[in-house]
């Protein structure tokens, strides 16, 4: 059960540049999120790929065998959505709107 009066909300001020703002807005447009959630996401993200990057695996001597015969292995074919994907214009390279 969660302790209601321990959970609170902490707001957190930010500056950024109208350019920078006008990719996070896109990209929160694109993903159907409001810009305080996008940005809430892209940040635990990052959050935790740096504490994964930190993090120590350790594997037995055949795990270990499994493991870099997978990294070894052909890349299968790129799936046609992320083609798409790849094929779009950057949004920093187009004229700002405004």
């Amino acid at each position: 059960m969660v302790d209601l009066a321990r959970k609170r909300d902490v707001a957190v001020s930010m500056r950024f540049r109208d350019d920078d703002l006008g990719i996070i807005d896109r990209g929160a447009e694109l993903s159907g999120l409001s810009r305080t959630e996008f940005m809430r996401r892209a940040a635990l993200h990052d959050a935790q790929i740096a504490i994964l990057n930190e993090t120590v695996v350790r594997l037995a001597p055949e795990a270990f065998k499994q493991f870099v015969a997978a990294i070894d292995a052909p890349v299968a074919a790129i799936p046609t959505k992320m083609l798409q994907r790849l094929s779009r214009k950057a949004p920093w390279g187009e004229p700002s709107k405004g």
